[in-house]
């Protein structure tokens, strides 16, 4: 099992080490270290660690791990709202949530096995903005649409702060290390030329091949129904999920599917 000492020890290994910095060692003994190179190591761990998870669910393949869904239950009091504008509801999000994927109609997840004469019900996306809550100590979800099972609350895929480095994979381990090894470059004497080389590696290389990796473990298919509203000459069979009329806007703003 992978510790944060580890991957930090792959992110020096990556520069050929600490050299100096550690009088000749080079690895760290371990995060909590009380050098210069462990500090920063530590200062910057975090951070690195929730840019990568932002990073691959901006490129609409998380880590499995980190995805989520949640019911975000009762909505928030007026009372208790900053404006929010044209907005009709607000739900407070979870601490541990560091990016919203995507709201949608929960009953599209327990309705996908069916029998008979019964049609699928397709996911439906739907507009939602999160901002900063009334206090600053957290963050709310703005939507027009209650769309969980129940009909009073919003149904929201996420991506969840993950620490425990227990379970990550070699494609998460990889992008981690090859990002921090760029942060910890000034720290071990390297120059700017080696940090932005790493951070090249880390956009060009590793994140793509993570990407790939994703993608290909995720059934895309009921994750985003292609849009063939433009017509169906992009070549290949269409998926069963996407045999439809293709998708449109409804006057809320959300996009659905032509059945």
């Amino acid at each position: 099992m992978p510790t944060e000492t580890d991957i930090c020890n792959l992110a020096l290994g990556k520069l050929g080490g600490a050299g100096d910095s550690q009088s000749g060692s080079a690895f760290i003994s371990s995060i909590d270290g009380d050098d210069k190179v462990a500090q920063w190591c530590k200062l910057n761990f975090d951070r690195v660690r929730r840019r990568v998870y932002i990073d691959l669910a901006l490129l609409d393949c998380p880590f499995r791990i980190s995805v989520k869904f949640l019911d975000l239950g009762t909505k928030i009091d007026d009372d208790n709202l900053p404006e929010i504008g044209q907005w009709l509801y607000a739900f407070n999000l979870p601490g541990d949530c560091l990016h919203v994927v995507s709201q949608f109609n929960e009953n599209s997840i327990s309705n996908r096995v069916y029998n008979g004469s019964q049609s699928p019900v397709y996911p439906v996306n739907y507009r939602f903005e999160p901002v900063s809550n009334k206090d600053g100590d957290g963050e709310i979800l703005l939507t027009d649409t209650l769309s969980n099972e129940s009909g009073d609350s919003a149904f929201i895929e996420y991506i969840k702060d993950i620490t425990n480095t227990g379970g990550f994979t070699e494609n998460l381990i990889d992008c981690i290390a090859t990002l921090l090894s760029s942060e910890i470059c000034p720290t071990v004497g390297m120059d700017v030329d080696t940090a932005n080389a790493q951070l090249a590696k880390y956009e060009q290389i590793v994140v793509p091949k993570a990407q790939a990796a994703n993608q290909k473990g995720h059934d895309n298919t009921t994750r985003s129904i292609p849009d063939y509203s433009g017509g169906r000459s992009q070549g290949g069979a269409v998926p069963s999920s996407a045999r439809n009329l293709g998708t449109y806007i409804d006057s809320q703003g959300n996009r659905q599917q032509v059945i």
